[in-house]
């Protein structure tokens, strides 16, 4: 799946480096004061004359998706195909509460995606699908899209390519036509909006979340990722299972999309801590960060191995790793020190909505330290983030309504769960081709001022 390109030049980049420096230090005899405002100063001047992303706070428009099946077999062929239905998203995953406090009372969670309607068709998107209730279709319900060869339904979760087991899901099915082919349209509606988790000064004010924020100064240690709730649970489900999504189809030769264990993933994670102070390398955000730094700075961006994807090991190795790759590599990073964090799936735009592509990123769990969330009255075993992070796009705990998420990851016991949106077409043919598009069809409209994102860091 090709992904978004990291914009920007490296080369650019440390020539204005250079010449900043080399003014630092023949022209100025302040030299130790100005060392100490240095990163401060490349910083701000990186901000004005360094390539960015814009984005809006705020936006709304209606996404068209295509999907296109060519047969060029001399006989017909039957086919499924499972689609998700796309969450509403908000600051903690899909849950609608974020803290509990002391007293009872709850801290609602701030919405950062809604989906208001979402409709398929042939050819146009004209049947409904349900998207916040749990009603289902099953498959001797299916609703034919009128062409004769095609239908969709909604199932009950649970195992088999007839349904989704991971996922609540539409499955299209039928037969494709020799020398011939299908096509299913869907059909968004989406009210989206940017947030951080970030509590950092180079966010802009205009971004909410930073009431909540989290910075090293109020993160917890790794010995509170074990903490009682759902930050241990997690912990032990997800962030200690340090080898994560095999797509080999042999059970003896395993290929780890997130591997922990590589050596070369435990060496970058050792080289990390050490590159920390050391009142800094026990702090779960500390570390967290400095590994998207790490990965930003050792992997460019380039097209991704088709079929599968770099490992995170591999993207570090080659140096070199698309979207879902360079997240591969920075969660492998992480799991290699038992932190939670998972795949959050779907499409990416521009500001303009001009053009989209498929996407994948990154969830990461982090606690809270247990004294910040005693001063703020908060339980203890609530008191966590689940962030949003999108290495190759320099978005660290930063969700921008650009991107449209269908899919977060649920727990699975070494994530097969990404194998279901990962291989969603389930066809026994010789010849064919599977096409994807999307498509603002409605909008965008922005509301709310816009800000701007760094592509490149110093």
């Amino acid at each position: 799946m090709r992904r978004s390109r990291r914009g920007g030049s490296k080369q650019y980049r440390k020539v204005v480096i250079v010449v900043v420096i080399a003014f630092v230090f023949l022209f100025t005899p302040a030299q130790d004061q100005l060392k100490r405002q240095l990163d401060h100063w490349l910083g701000e001047l990186w901000d004005q004359v360094g390539p960015y992303h814009e984005y809006p706070v705020t936006t709304s428009y209606t996404l068209e998706r295509t999907i296109r099946l060519d047969n060029y077999d001399f006989s017909d062929r039957q086919f499924t195909y499972r689609v998700p239905i796309p969450i509403q998203r908000t600051s903690a995953g899909s849950w609608d509460d974020t803290f509990t406090y002391v007293s009872g009372a709850k801290e609602p969670a701030s919405s950062l995606q809604v989906v208001k309607l979402m409709s398929v068709g042939a050819n146009s998107a004209t049947i409904g699908v349900p998207l916040l209730t749990s009603a289902h279709l099953e498959q001797q319900d299916a609703i034919d899209l009128g062409d004769g060869m095609t239908t969709v339904y909604w199932p009950v979760k649970g195992p088999g390519a007839e349904r989704c087991e991971y996922m609540r899901c539409i499955v299209w099915s039928g037969t494709m036509p020799a020398r011939s082919s299908v096509q299913l349209v869907i059909r968004y509606v989406v009210l989206a909006h940017s947030y951080t988790w970030w509590l950092d000064g180079s966010v802009d004010s205009v971004v909410p979340g930073k009431d909540f924020g989290m910075n090293i100064a109020n993160s917890g240690d790794f010995a509170d990722l074990g903490r009682a709730g759902w930050v241990g649970s997690t912990t032990a489900l997800i962030g200690e299972v340090s080898q994560w999504y095999d797509r080999s189809f042999d059970p003896n030769w395993p290929d780890w999309a997130i591997d922990g264990q590589h050596p070369l993933v435990t060496a970058a994670a050792d080289q990390i801590t050490a590159s920390l102070p050391a009142n800094q390398q026990q702090n779960v955000f500390a570390f967290a960060h400095a590994a998207f730094e790490y990965v930003r700075e050792n992997v460019q961006y380039s097209v991704g191995l088709a079929n599968p994807p770099r490992s995170g090991p591999t993207c570090l190795a080659h140096e070199l790793g698309d979207c879902d790759e360079q997240a591969n590599a920075w969660m492998s990073i992480l799991r290699a020190r038992n932190i939670p964090t998972w795949y959050e799936f779907g499409a990416l735009t521009d500001m303009d909505h001009t053009k989209w592509e498929p996407h994948a990123w990154s969830n990461v769990l982090i606690p809270y330290d247990s004294a910040w969330c005693a001063a703020k009255e908060i339980r203890l075993e609530t008191c966590y983030i689940e962030a949003s992070v999108d290495v190759v796009n320099n978005k660290w705990m930063l969700h921008t309504p650009t991107a449209f998420t269908e899919w977060i990851e649920p727990a699975s016991n070494e994530g097969e769960a990404a194998g279901e949106f990962y291989r969603p077409l389930n066809l026994n043919a010789n010849q064919f081709q599977w096409n994807m598009s999307w498509e603002t069809v409605v909008g965008p409209v922005h509301s709310d001022g816009t800000y701007k994102v760094r592509l490149d860091l110093l």
